[in-house]
């Protein structure tokens, strides 16, 4: 009895030894809305996680001047606590106090119109279609987010290994294709960028008045680990 149950067990644990793990390497942060001013002038949006290889929490607001496609002076707060310990909560409570003066006032949601996460199969990263209003409610036409990369050397890579690019973000409708965005070069602030991916299209729409659009862009990063997944968003006026 005593050698098949020591049996049993060494078979058990040969098992469990041989079952696929798990592997977590880099991270891709979450993303969270934070809405937009009354106007539409301004929107801002958090992306929060835990940072590779050194496991600290990290929280970092953006808010955008939809009109100049720039960040407000001032911003993006960035948080980090290094603290393995610390979570995710006190890192964006902390972010949040910081930024308090430059997220006055936007209390207007929007609307998410599309969204293609990076756990998302079977999709084109690198396209998505959409409509402004539930054909139910208004029959208006389709439009069409593309993303086109463009090999560019960054600033900081060190590993002629990592080929690194910038994009191109087209927008297709009624009125033909309008490039919303075309990188000339890497800014040293994006990292070692690898690819890129569209996750989220949101909008702000005022009766009568033009509408902002806003392109959440996941930037793919050389991280610690593996890739990191990060945000940048790109902004358009719609009539």
């Amino acid at each position: 009895m005593r050698n098949l149950a020591l049996a049993a067990c060494l078979i058990s644990g040969a098992l469990a030894a041989s079952a696929p793990t798990a592997a977590m390497a880099g991270d891709f942060a979450e993303r969270s809305i934070l809405g937009f001013s009354p106007d539409g002038g301004r929107f801002a949006f958090e992306e929060f996680g835990i940072q590779d290889g050194s496991g600290f929490p990290y929280s970092n607001i953006f808010v955008l001047d939809t009109a100049r496609d720039s960040w407000v002076a001032g911003t993006p707060v960035r948080v980090r606590l290094d603290d393995e310990t610390a979570g995710i909560a006190a890192a964006r409570a902390d972010a949040r106090k910081r930024a308090g003066d430059h997220l006055a006032g936007l209390d207007q949601p929007g609307t998410l119109l599309a969204s293609n996460p990076i756990t998302e199969s079977g999709r084109d990263p690198y396209s998505i279609a959409f409509r402004r209003h539930p054909k139910q409610q208004l029959d208006g036409p389709e439009l069409q987010l593309k993303l086109e990369t463009i090999p560019l050397d960054a600033p900081n890579n060190d590993d002629p290994d990592y080929k690194t690019q910038g994009f191109r973000l087209i927008l297709q409708d009624e009125r033909g294709d309008t490039v919303l965005h075309e990188d000339k070069s890497l800014p040293a602030s994006r990292g070692t960028a690898l690819d890129y991916r569209i996750n989220d299209v949101v909008i702000y729409q005022r009766f009568g008045q033009p509408a902002t659009l806003i392109a959440l862009v996941m930037v793919l990063t050389r991280g610690f680990e593996g890739p990191d997944g990060r945000y940048m968003a790109v902004t358009a006026q719609l009539p």
